[in-house]
């Protein structure tokens, strides 16, 4: 392991508040994996995890921004409920989010610094909606 990348580790794990791993916790993946071989193996639990929380965006963008503000009016039914709704699904993608990171770094999946870009772009998107939800809430 480079320099940079034990770094990079110390400081993911202070943010996270993960304590530092043994040396021997790293997840081996084998690069001359066959696709039979590659699809019978089940994803570990912080791909699971990743996998949900972007489920849970892709859930909380289509009510938000189809369903709520076009479907439901054009039907004749508007509701109080999809603020908070909303809110709801934010926190829950941020709380999943949040967790497959910390599994990835608590067990040093070698595909982690892979995930960080789309994670740190995905929870921007997310706490920029939340707080724009949150203003609309309180105002």
């Amino acid at each position: 392991m480079s320099a940079f990348t034990d770094t990079l580790d110390r400081v993911f794990d202070r943010l996270l508040f993960l304590s530092p791993p043994p040396a021997s916790t790293e997840v081996s993946l084998n690069d001359e994996v066959s696709d039979e071989e590659a699809e019978a193996v089940p994803a570990t639990p912080g791909e699971r995890a990743f996998s949900f929380s972007l489920f849970i965006s892709a859930t909380r963008c289509t009510l938000q921004y189809v369903l709520l503000p076009v479907v439901l009016p054009l039907i004749g039914l508007t509701t109080d409920i999809s603020l908070p709704l909303v809110i709801v699904l934010d926190l829950l993608a941020i709380t999943m989010l949040v967790r497959s990171l910390r599994y990835f770094w608590q067990t040093r999946h070698p595909r982690r610094f892979d995930m960080l870009p789309l994670s740190s772009v995905i929870l921007f998107i997310i706490l920029f909606s939340l707080g724009f939800d949150l203003w609309q809430l309180l105002t």
